[in-house]
């Protein structure tokens, strides 16, 4: 019997809210801000998505404030949702897995080229890098590679006046 997709997948699997989940990483962020940050998603279709975010536990409300008449809500990811435990990621199917990681090559480039034409590239060089290395691990070391590599950036998850917001991708692949 196939299994249903993963409550991962039934609401990240999904280009706008991939997008909106994207913009919120690491930082409190309005609808307005989101508006500014996704130009192209019309006004109606991001309420719609930011709301089943919501709804799903992904996003959360960090605080409301009244601006003319209505109700200003900030919105933070929920990072114990943001990722697939092992069970979740066992239950995907091999197109499923392609989606996703092509969902983030796709989304990765679009950032990058958004960079490389902006006036802000070379100011910001020393923020921008791009590296393949291999690593020889064992299971048991890439589990300690794992926890050592999460204690090295924990200090910087969260944001804080002065910091600019780097987006950091890591993707580990077994080599056959």
């Amino acid at each position: 019997m196939e299994e249903s997709p993963t409550p991962v997948l039934d609401v990240l699997l999904h280009p706008v809210r991939w997008r909106i989940v994207q913009r919120v990483l690491g930082r409190e962020v309005t609808t307005t801000d989101l508006k500014r940050d996704l130009p192209d998603v019309p006004t109606t279709t991001l309420y719609r998505h930011v709301a089943a975010l919501i709804d799903a536990g992904y996003l959360t409300v960090v605080r409301e404030r009244k601006v003319r008449g209505t109700t200003e809500r900030t919105l933070g990811l929920d990072n114990t949702k943001g990722h697939m435990d092992q069970r979740e990621a066992r239950a995907m199917t091999p197109e499923q897995h392609r989606q996703l990681f092509l969902m983030l090559l796709t989304r990765l480039a679009a950032d990058f080229d958004r960079l490389i034409e902006s006036d802000d590239l070379y100011p910001r060089m020393d923020q921008v890098g791009y590296l393949q290395m291999a690593l020889y691990l064992t299971p048991e070391d890439m589990t300690t590679f794992r926890t050592a590599f999460h204690a090295l950036v924990e200090p910087y998850l969260k944001q804080a006046p002065g910091r600019d917001r780097v987006a950091l991708s890591l993707i580990s692949l077994p080599d056959s």
